[in-house]
């Protein structure tokens, strides 16, 4: 590793982008920074069966899709990512990218250790997670320290599987971690700074500086990460759900593939004025997103055909 990159930015389209850039030109580089509220989903991970959608949307929680595999994780502007860019002979060598995080951590007072396929446990609890992928013959290797994080966020945006919990004691995402203020009396620029000032000195960094023409390059891979087919582009699942309501029981049945809504049913008890399924007709083929069925919706009147329906109860029994 020869370099290191001052990046300020929020943006986690932006960030990912950066970091993409310098795999792309084979800079070996490091590289810390953090993301205002957002949803990073592990590159072939299905949205729909690990994210709130409709929390997500009405919090202002951005999703993004990284190019790394692993698992789903929410991010915000205290929860501290960093970035290893150098040769793949350091591919799934998880190890050994930690253990540079963790040299910084022990220099102030912290006890943490690496543990299983990709994290790092203080006191048995996770306060970094650890992935990786390969480009242009370089190891993009990223990770996250929870310094602090909005626990209630976290909670309600993620849907983590079942399975991922078996064998577990812990039922939940959030009893699963810890956080760095919890353990140490600093703030977190300070906390920051530390590592990034550390990880500068052991290992002899130089400063890299983008030019416009670096600028405008990563800006065409921010469109790459921005792209709504690349978000929602991974996942299937089916739906049979009911839901009772004080105007009937409305039972809705779909598919989902690629983002697109397929074989939409719904059927219940409910009055109609108008043909239900003409109205079903009208999302087939459409993104499964709130704002394309809030798009649809605003050309109609809902109650004429699910007499009591509004667009509000609509879309929570859709997207909740």
């Amino acid at each position: 590793m020869q370099y290191y990159f001052d990046n300020d930015s929020t943006n986690p389209f932006y960030n990912h982008a950066v970091e993409y850039f310098f795999a792309m030109h084979k800079i070996p580089v490091f590289i810390l920074w953090h993301n205002k509220d957002a949803i990073l989903l592990g590159k072939n991970q299905n949205l729909y069966r690990e994210v709130n959608l409709n929390y997500a949307n009405e919090n202002g929680i951005t999703l993004v899709r990284r190019l790394s595999g692993g698992g789903c994780i929410y991010t915000d502007e205290k929860n501290m990512q960093y970035t290893f860019v150098e040769s793949d002979d350091y591919a799934n060598d998880f190890k050994h990218f930690a253990q540079m995080m963790i040299a910084q951590m022990e220099k102030m007072g912290l006890n943490p250790e690496f543990s299983g396929r990709n994290d790092i446990l203080i006191d048995g609890k996770k306060i970094s997670g650890n992935a990786q992928y390969i480009k242009n013959s370089m190891v993009v290797h990223h990770g996250t320290i929870l310094f602090d994080i909005d626990s209630e966020k976290m909670s309600k945006s993620l849907t983590p599987q079942k399975i991922k919990f078996e064998g577990k004691a812990v039922k939940s995402a959030a009893s699963r971690i810890t956080t760095i203020n919890d353990m140490i009396d600093m703030e977190y620029d300070e906390f920051f700074n530390k590592i990034k000032k550390g990880i500068i000195e052991d290992n002899k960094l130089l400063p890299y500086t983008l030019n416009d023409e670096d600028k405008e390059e990563v800006m065409e891979y921010k469109k790459m990460f921005e792209d709504h087919d690349f978000i929602y582009s991974k996942g299937e699942t089916s739906a049979n759900y009911q839901k009772k309501h004080d105007f009937g029981i409305v039972e809705y049945s779909y598919n989902i593939k690629e983002n697109l809504l397929e074989d939409f049913k719904i059927e219940g008890d409910f009055f109609s004025k108008k043909d239900i399924s003409e109205f079903c007709n009208m999302f087939e083929g459409k993104s499964f997103t709130i704002d394309e069925f809030h798009n649809i919706l605003k050309k109609i009147d809902i109650n004429e055909y699910i007499v009591g329906m509004n667009e509000k109860v609509f879309l929570g029994d859709i997207f909740d």
